[in-house]
């Protein structure tokens, strides 16, 4: 496995940042166990050490507040004064509800503690031997959550509110200065405090000092009002509705739904809760016009225009209506947020990095962050954005791979910043690293079909009209299907079977078995002919032979499977072979073979076949097929060019191709430089691409 080094790097993060009973962000910064963070970190254990992912949820849990509320930090009573705020200045002791054997903080976090439990037991190789867990955990999970919509939600409304930036998880965030500023310092009494991050990391990278006095005042009214909720609800001037808290509220609403059904529990009020917070969130956050969801000010009665990566979390948790996600999408894949195909840029940045105080560097304030693009991911995936979360999928894994694993990232150069060895950053690179190996090693049930079978003979005698009108259906109605049943790399077999495009597609695809019926006028025009050609067979083979989850599972797919072109039969295989005679490079790169690590489908026009075939090369390259990691010295490639050495001879010709079509300078000076350059081929995904 190519990655298995870089697996075993993260692995030993975790172990680094493992305490015997918890797992700490990273022991040079954070020394307590962090709420959210615990969260992500299990979903990294449980794929390969779910002793671990229990005991860091278990450990969080222990630590919850008679009132449901789960606490931001349980702080370690034997790393104590190594941070700040710690339990000194928290107080929490003035409040009933505290735990009795837990020092921890007066604040909560964005509850993904039941989405995580539910990626732990889908995760588990033995899942029967979680529902104990599961039984365990859950009256806990709905104790959380029912402290959200009892004590956080003003208006019944499912819109729950958040009283500290911490609570969002985006300390310094953007979308938080219009609140924070409110806050007249010089009109305020602010504790005496003494900051620690800032002596151990860069203090260009933190929030400000201005910032942590607002941050401590808040605290201030907190611990005044013994962490009662109705009091500090009163005086708080710090009252906001986050759309990223709400949105992961939402997807772990949904998610006890389905842990409910698993141990035999009643899951009608999580149900509910996910409706009532979902339409809340869908009807009052987003603006149609900005195309984005925004925080809203409780105190002030209005939306926080100010654009985050917080705004797109409503694709995670379901929210977003169809309409809203495609408007999502294109803010998304915009200039603002890091568009595909844009040069020098990393994923999805923390903020608009058009705006004026973007910063690709400072904390929360432009950096890009592994959970939140690992949950954008989560995200694209779940509305079939498959192209945009392919490409978040290789930054999360590339970031790291390339630069280690930091806290955060530039958003420009993919520079480390923060701490070093930080725990959800291994955790989610486990995760996906996971995800892909285990679907390049999945095996399949095969079946055979015996001798060869010819798809468009039917018995029947099919009159040949007008050659030109019949080449002219042929691409009409493939283009069609292409348009409307392909998105982003998925393609809807099951809506393209039951589409009159595809009846007529058969019809005239028969027509193509007679003599010499068909001629080209120019090599372009044959190149764009049996390029569809071998993408509609490989579909209407996937239909006629009712295959539903890997072209793997019918033995002989690519051989045995034909069409009768000009009274000659011609396999997959075939095909590709006559496609040799153009000697085009860029060739393997549109044709789809049915997979999930195929280039996605495309028309292929004749009129403009070479602009075509440039763009299928560059997005293959730009794709999760291929990375590039200059520090080590190594490319990790798609087997598609191990496939095709006739056009790719060597590793000179390889590394020509892909210099051709990287657009990060980093990476093209590496190519132009290095004339040692290790190439690894990564495991092929053979899962149906529908």
């Amino acid at each position: 496995m190519p990655i298995q080094d870089y697996i075993e790097k993260a692995k030993s993060v975790l172990d680094k940042n493992w305490t015997g009973e918890y797992t700490v962000p990273s022991v040079h910064l954070y020394p307590h166990q962090w709420n959210w963070d615990s969260g992500f970190i299990a979903i990294g254990y449980s794929r390969y050490n779910m002793e671990r992912a229990v005991k860091e949820i278990l450990h969080l849990f222990d630590a919850q507040w008679e009132n449901g509320m789960l606490p931001q930090i349980v702080f370690n009573k034997k790393a104590l004064g190594k941070y700040f705020p710690e339990p000194d200045f928290w107080r929490t002791d003035l409040s009933p509800y505290a735990p009795k054997n837990h020092l921890t903080s007066g604040i909560t976090m964005p509850p993904i503690h039941g989405y995580t439990v539910l990626k732990m037991f889908e995760n588990a190789r033995e899942k029967d031997r979680l529902i104990p867990f599961l039984k365990l955990i859950y009256p806990k999970l709905i104790k959380l959550h029912e402290y959200l919509y009892l004590e956080r939600n003003p208006d019944d409304n499912g819109l729950i509110y958040i009283r500290h930036p911490w609570e969002s998880g985006m300390d310094n965030s953007p979308m938080w200065d219009p609140i924070l500023e409110r806050i007249d310092i010089t009109k305020v009494k602010i504790p005496e405090f003494q900051r620690k991050d800032d002596k151990i990391i860069d203090p260009e990278q933190r929030p400000k000092d201005i910032d942590y006095k607002r941050y401590i005042y808040l605290v201030d009214i907190f611990r005044k009002n013994r962490y009662d909720e109705k009091k500090i609800f009163q005086e708080c001037p710090f009252l906001a509705v986050d759309p990223l808290f709400n949105s992961i509220l939402c997807a772990s609403n949904e998610a006890l739904v389905q842990i409910a059904e698993i141990i035999d529990e009643d899951y009608k009020k999580p149900e509910e809760w996910f409706l009532m917070t979902a339409r809340a969130v869908r009807d009052n956050l987003f603006s149609s016009e900005k195309k984005i969801f925004f925080a809203y000010d409780y105190i002030e009665k209005k939306l926080i225009e100010v654009e985050t990566a917080a705004g797109f979390m409503p694709l995670f948790g379901g929210i977003a209506s169809t309409q809203q996600a495609l408007k999502l999408y294109e803010k998304l894949n915009s200039l603002s947020f890091c568009r595909l195909g844009e040069k020098n840029c990393f994923a999805i940045p923390n903020y608009d990095k058009k705006k004026k105080d973007f910063s690709s560097f400072n904390y929360w304030r432009g950096p890009i962050w592994i959970n939140i693009n690992w949950m954008l991911y989560q995200g694209l995936l779940r509305y079939k954005f498959k192209q945009k979360a392919e490409h978040l999928e290789i930054t999360v894994m590339e970031l790291p791979m390339r630069f280690g694993f930091y806290e955060y990232f530039d958003s420009f150069t993919g520079k480390g910043y923060g701490t070093k060895d930080f725990s959800w950053t291994a955790a989610l690179f486990i995760d996906l690293a996971y995800d892909m190996y285990e679907k390049g090693r999945k095996e399949w049930e095969t079946r055979s079909i015996g001798k060869s079978i010819i798809l468009n003979i039917n018995g029947e005698h099919i009159p040949v009209e007008d050659e030109e009108e019949i080449k002219r259906d042929f691409y009409c109605l493939t283009e069609k299907i292409i348009k409307n049943f392909s998105k982003n790399g998925s393609v809807d077999y099951d809506r393209i079977r039951l589409s009159p495009e595809y009846k007529l597609y058969q019809n005239t695809v028969s027509k193509f078995a007679n003599k010499d019926i068909l001629k080209f006028k120019s090599e372009d025009e044959e190149k764009a002919f049996w390029i569809n050609l071998y993408n509609m067979l490989v579909i209407d083979s996937i239909i006629r032979l009712n295959i539903r989850n890997s072209v793997k599972e019918v033995d002989g797919f690519f051989s045995n499977i034909k069409y009768r072109i000009n009274g000659k039969d011609y396999s997959l295989d075939d095909i590709r072979e006559i496609l040799r005679k153009f000697n085009d490079k860029r060739v393997p790169f549109a044709l789809v073979k049915g997979t999930n690590s195929s280039p996605p489908l495309r028309f292929f026009k004749r009129k403009n076949i070479n602009r075509l075939l440039e763009i299928a090369a560059r997005d293959f390259i730009r794709s999760p097929e291929v990375i590039v990691l200059p520090e080590d010295n190594r490319i990790l490639i798609s087997e598609l060019f191990r496939w095709n050495d006739y056009y790719f001879k060597n590793k000179d010709d390889i590394i020509q191709f892909i210099k051709k079509y990287v657009k990060d300078d980093i990476k093209k000076d590496f190519l132009n430089k290095n004339d040692d350059i290790e190439l690894r081929y990564l495991l092929y995904d053979w899962t149906l691409n529908g």
